[in-house]
């Protein structure tokens, strides 16, 4: 008998992927994927380019089949899909997985779609998320240098074909059409990393993750009306391992471990999720102790090498917002005058003070940290004052990662900063009741409706 092919393989792997396989951390980690993406969801919808992604699915993709969140009009299931991915990156504080950067902005908007569009309930929905995250991991881990490299973008690209599998899995679609709808999504992979020198002056940062959603759900479709895609899609002599990476191993599909979503990190702070140590350990720093900030002569920040590399996560001069978001003299700057790193904060990185700090920070690299990456994500700085006096802050992983992830009601409390008072708040708390007992829903389009604003009853 023929051997399978990758995409074979990930066809039956997810085609029998059954609930009751899932661990309790995979079920509590979806629930706070869920919880952390109708937030995001919510505060984004409420930004100029969330509007305009709402305005824009409604007129070019008309339909009835789901719901733009935070908004309430309806549009065809790749239009909601695409606009409800653009308003879950907006904000910048969508989820962080170690392995596989950026993930819930592609796939907690497909799989809400189609469990409106097809009244699935929360253990089905769960499920596909668990099978997504885990495709996506396996390919990304796999290719992430080489697409480092090279520019590209991993939401766009990784991302495409989990939000396929999710797409698929959630539509129970059998084996061989999952199978296909990986390698046609394969095929709709696209994405460059350039926006992030050109942040603040683009908005393909967020409309990546749309294109992903969009075309994984496309591809699923696809695949149940018949259309076929190359069984070599990722392990062929062209197929995306050879194009996008290192090469096809078999040993990557070893990694279909079930346990990718709970690996997966949250933000609790704006801004790229290579400063976020950087935060946390500036923070640390002010907890035991508070620098005269005019007396600070220099600051050390050293963190691994993604963190500090390339030029753009060290720049003095940002011209934007976007750009001072993934500097890290500009987050030193910026926690150390307002405490906080969301995007109220960030948009005053160029006062006064918060120039003449960031130009005294230099940037190195911590050997030992850099030797425990990617298994921890640490960052120290280092304070000196006119009068000799030292300030440190060291931190081993960032607030939100599997080791030191947040609590219950830090969730809550980033939910509820991001939605702000788009919702009353009757309805917040049966939206947060619905999504803290979502494995028992019945019907997942439950959310969906919650999370439309409603007028108070009188």
């Amino acid at each position: 008998m023929k051997e399978q092919t990758a995409v074979q393989f990930i066809g039956e792997y997810a085609a029998n992927r059954r609930y009751h396989q899932l661990s309790e951390l995979t079920i509590t980690r979806a629930r706070q994927v869920m919880l952390d993406h109708f937030g995001v969801t919510l505060g984004g919808i409420q930004t100029e380019l969330g509007r305009r992604a709402a305005d824009y699915a409604a007129q070019m993709h008309p339909g009835d089949d789901a719901t733009i969140i935070g908004d309430g009009r309806r549009s065809s299931l790749e239009g909601a899909t695409w606009a409800n991915a653009v308003t879950g990156k907006a904000m910048g504080m969508d989820d962080s997985h170690r392995g596989a950067g950026h993930v819930a902005s592609e796939l907690v908007p497909v799989a809400l779609a189609l469990g409106e569009a097809y009244q699935l309930s929360g253990e089905q929905i769960i499920t596909a998320l668990a099978v997504g995250y885990d495709v996506m991991e396996m390919i990304q881990v796999a290719v992430d240098v080489w697409q480092r490299e090279r520019g590209h973008d991993h939401k766009g690209q990784a991302g495409t074909m989990a939000s396929a599998v999710t797409a698929a899995v959630a539509m129970g679609l059998p084996a061989e059409q999952i199978s296909h709808a990986i390698a046609l999504s394969m095929d709709m992979a696209c994405g460059t990393e350039q926006y992030v020198y050109d942040a603040g002056t683009c908005d393909t940062k967020d409309l990546l993750a749309a294109y992903g959603a969009q075309n994984g759900i496309a591809s699923a479709k696809m695949a149940e009306f018949g259309f076929r895609g190359p069984p070599g899609a990722l392990d062929g002599e062209y197929g995306y391992f050879h194009a996008f990476g290192p090469g096809y191993d078999p040993a990557f599909l070893d990694r279909l471990d079930g346990e990718a979503l709970a690996r997966t990190g949250f933000k609790p702070h704006a801004g790229c999720r290579h400063v976020h140590s950087c935060v946390d350990a500036t923070q640390a720093l002010l907890q035991s102790g508070q620098p005269d900030l005019d007396r600070i002569t220099s600051i050390e920040i050293d963190a691994y090498h993604e963190a500090i590399t390339p030029s753009f996560r060290v720049n003095y001069e940002p011209e934007t917002v976007g750009q001072a978001s993934f500097s890290l003299p500009v987050t030193a700057a910026v926690i150390l005058t307002r405490g906080r790193w969301f995007s109220d904060d960030i948009a005053t990185y160029d006062e006064p003070l918060q120039q003449r700090l960031r130009h005294l920070a230099k940037v190195g690299l911590d050997e030992e940290i850099q030797a425990q990456h990617p298994a921890k994500n640490g960052c120290e700085v280092r304070i000196i004052t006119d009068d000799g006096q030292l300030y440190r802050g060291r931190v081993e992983h960032a607030k939100g990662e599997p080791e030191n992830m947040l609590t219950d009601a830090e969730f809550e409390g980033k939910f509820r900063h991001m939605a702000g008072d788009i919702l009353p708040e009757a309805q917040v708390a049966e939206l947060l009741d619905g999504i803290g007992r979502l494995e028992q829903l019945d019907d997942v389009g439950e959310l969906v409706r919650l999370s439309v604003p409603q007028k108070v009853a009188v």
